[in-house]
């Protein structure tokens, strides 16, 4: 069974905190044990501080008393360590009382008369049963106790009890040792009061534990299903874009990474939504410039056939203009949709700069004057040389004065001006009026966008020249943007590396 995303999460939190808990909560019982441990044996050198008291008392008594002799004092010493309660130190229960007797007298004058006598009371009910008493020696000093004489040796207690860790006190007369008193350290908790208070705190760190767990799963999950909720719209919004509602939108609400994942899935549909409707408005558009060529190549078929027009060079001629038109056409878009799956083929070599731009100012500059515009070339001395595709650059070039002719009001004037900025080289081309919106400076190099009044269909464009020099520009790693021009028209703005297409197929 596959665990879900809130599940895992749950879980995960879950164990870190259980491993958390866990070693705190073991921590915590180890450091108290060590603690009581070292609490119980202070206890235990106290207690054998109170035996070493009495049993060198008991030395000064009996004087010239042998060593071995005073193991039958052991049972006494361990008396002055035995709490007080109701029965003796030694565990032995007192002689029950003897009932109190009567004082004597006359049978007869001690009785009352018959008649002044009381109905005797009912008979009592036996007295409860007395408390358990707590167990004679709670610390078990009587079986960790040992006698050991002035070389170290057994004398009395348990010998096992020399096996364990403990402490040991020099019982001494006039100054030299007569023997040892060792109590060995306790190995386990006994059921007095110390004890009970060691199970208390260890049970209270349990429970603490075993609660904070609990805490923390019910934590976790709300967590993990906080985490998960935006997750699951996310899946689902991905699952709507991929059946082409390239509308839906999540929910930006958060400030975390998933609320960054929210926003960067919401401007990827904003985009795909947009490369949508571009490739429709493509679509038509494309249609529709095909459509002209095509309806006035048929219009001049048609009249050719029904003779309304007769057969002539002119009009063998303006048929093999139309055919042309379309050829162009057809073959911008084609470059074009080359250039959006991937970067043009280019053949990279050395070439000069500088007389690469002449070159293509040389190409439109007739046509530049019989239409009544100057052409002026300003470029640097330091330009060299570059690896670029020459005929992609030319025909890049030959794309933005191209624009600059169509558009370009006469009487005017058309600046080619070039410059090398370290590594790269910036090449502007500006016209003078008329100009652009900023608006529309944006939308320049889109597919068969054409501006409304200046720049129109009249001209003899097709919409596709800057589009396919802003796709010659990326293949050589270049940039190519358009702004307001201080001649009044518009400048064309392209930065070209001196190197383009290193590491690139050629």
């Amino acid at each position: 069974m596959r665990l879900r995303l809130v599940h895992q999460l749950a879980l995960l939190m879950a164990l870190t905190v259980l491993l958390a808990v866990g070693a705190m909560a073991t921590l915590q019982v180890w450091n108290l044990r060590r603690g009581f441990s070292d609490y119980l044996r202070v206890q235990d050198g106290l207690v054998l501080d109170r035996l070493m008291v009495a049993a060198e008392a008991d030395l000064g008594r009996l004087d010239g008393l042998p060593p071995r002799e005073l193991r039958a004092f052991m049972h006494q010493w361990l008396e002055h360590t035995a709490p007080q309660q109701d029965a003796d130190p030694l565990g032995e229960d007192p002689a029950p009382r003897a009932p109190e007797a009567r004082p004597p007298g006359p049978p007869d004058t001690q009785a009352p008369p018959a008649q002044l006598r009381r109905p005797r009371p009912p008979q009592a009910l036996p007295p409860p049963p007395r408390p358990p008493r707590p167990p004679r020696d709670p610390a078990r000093l009587g079986q960790r106790l040992v006698l050991l004489d002035a070389q170290g040796q057994w004398l009395a207690g348990r010998p096992e009890a020399l096996q364990q860790a403990g402490q040991r006190r020099a019982l001494k007369r006039q100054g030299v040792t007569q023997a040892y008193l060792f109590l060995a350290d306790r190995s386990e908790v006994s059921d007095d009061v110390d004890g009970q208070f060691l199970r208390r705190q260890t049970l209270g760190i349990a429970a603490v534990a075993g609660l904070s767990l609990l805490v923390a799963l019910s934590l976790a999950l709300l967590l993990a299903r906080r985490w998960l909720r935006p997750l699951q719209q996310a899946q689902q919004a991905a699952r709507r874009m991929a059946l082409g509602e390239l509308a839906v939108r999540v929910p930006q609400d958060r400030a975390d990474e998933i609320g960054a994942l929210m926003r960067d899935l919401n401007a990827m549909a904003a985009s795909l939504q947009q490369t949508e409707t571009e490739r429709r408005r493509w679509i038509a558009q494309l249609s529709h410039e095909l459509r002209t060529p095509l309806a006035i190549l048929r219009g001049e078929l048609e009249a050719l056939a029904d003779g309304v027009r007769p057969w002539s060079a002119a009009a063998l001629a303006s048929l093999q203009d139309e055919v042309q038109r379309l050829h162009r056409l057809i073959e911008d878009f084609h470059l074009l949709a080359m250039s959006d799956l991937r970067r043009l083929p280019c053949q990279f070599e050395s070439v000069d700069v500088a007389a690469l731009l002449r070159q293509a100012g040389q190409r439109v500059e007739e046509r530049l004057r019989a239409k009544g515009l100057q052409l002026q070339l300003d470029l640097d001395d330091s330009l060299g040389t570059a690896r670029w595709d020459g005929e992609r650059i030319a025909q890049l070039l030959g794309n933005l004065l191209e624009n600059s002719l169509r558009y370009t009001d006469a009487p005017g004037r058309v600046l080619l001006r070039a410059r090398r900025r370290g590594e790269e080289v910036q090449i502007v081309v500006e016209d003078s009026a008329p100009g652009l919106p900023p608006q529309q400076l944006r939308q320049l190099f889109d597919p068969l966008f054409r501006a409304e009044a200046s720049r129109s269909r009249a001209s003899g464009g097709s919409g596709l020249g800057l589009s396919i020099a802003r796709a010659l520009a990326l293949s050589h790693g270049g940039r190519l943007h358009a702004e307001a021009s201080a001649l009044g028209g518009l400048a064309q703005c392209l930065s070209l590396p001196l190197v383009a297409g290193a590491g690139e197929r050629a």
